[in-house]
């Protein structure tokens, strides 16, 4: 059994050092970023669903439900969504 090497990072914990199989990752996940398909994928998703969530969330300063519990947060996830859906309505109804 060969000794592993440790990083000691900002953590209280060290972290083993194994560069040959992170180097490998590393290089194929650039890869990926790097495809055409990759990024038509990502300019899809930006316009679809990362806007909606912001429109829901992040504008009406919504950060965490109320209320506790599978049923009751899925209401007021609903509740939300109307809201969406209201603001929607209006915009095109304006346009």
């Amino acid at each position: 059994m060969t000794k592993a090497l440790f990083i000691k990072h900002n953590t209280k914990r060290a972290v083993p050092k194994k560069m040959g199989a992170w180097l490998e990752q590393k290089e194929k996940v650039k890869e990926l970023l790097a495809s055409e398909e990759y990024k038509t994928l990502m300019k899809k998703r930006s316009t679809e669903c990362e806007t909606v969530f912001n429109q829901t969330k992040g504008n009406p300063g919504f950060r965490n439900f109320h209320l506790r519990g599978k049923a009751k947060a899925g209401t007021e996830w609903g509740l939300l969504m109307i809201r969406y859906d209201f603001k929607q309505l209006v915009r095109l109804m304006n346009a």
